[in-house]
């Protein structure tokens, strides 16, 4: 069970990677200051060991890392992901997943919301 005991900081980075989202990006969607996340990934392993489980200002970003869990189990291959991700969905009046969790922090945990319920497919997959 190792991406339970991944940091938060450490899963922002995979989902940044596999996501492939800029800083910027990343930002909007986990709702944390993209001055912030830039200085947190900028970090040294070691040092990002030492940091709270939920640095200030981190709090946002807690349910992407859930949906990130979820999307892997149901979509396994970060291309999966990615198409889900950026194509429009009728669950969210034809926006896009990604889009709709940058709104705020309650459309992204509706996003997370859809996926654990499934209705994530939106009638396509």
């Amino acid at each position: 069970m190792e991406a339970e005991q991944e940091s938060l900081i450490g899963s922002l980075k995979r989902i940044s990677a596999q996501w492939e989202l800029s800083v910027p990006e990343l930002s909007r969607i986990a709702h944390v200051p993209v001055e912030e996340l830039g200085r947190f990934f900028a970090l040294e392993e070691e040092a990002v060991g030492g940091l709270p489980a939920v640095p200030a200002g981190f709090l946002g970003a807690v349910p992407l890392v859930g949906l990130f869990r979820m999307l892997v189990r149901t979509y396994p291959s970060p291309e999966a992901q990615n198409e889900w991700l950026k194509r429009p969905n009728g669950v969210f009046e034809g926006r896009r997943p990604i889009d709709v969790m940058a709104m705020s922090p309650d459309h992204l945990a509706y996003v997370a919301y859809t996926v654990e319920s499934g209705l994530r497919l939106g009638g396509s997959r």
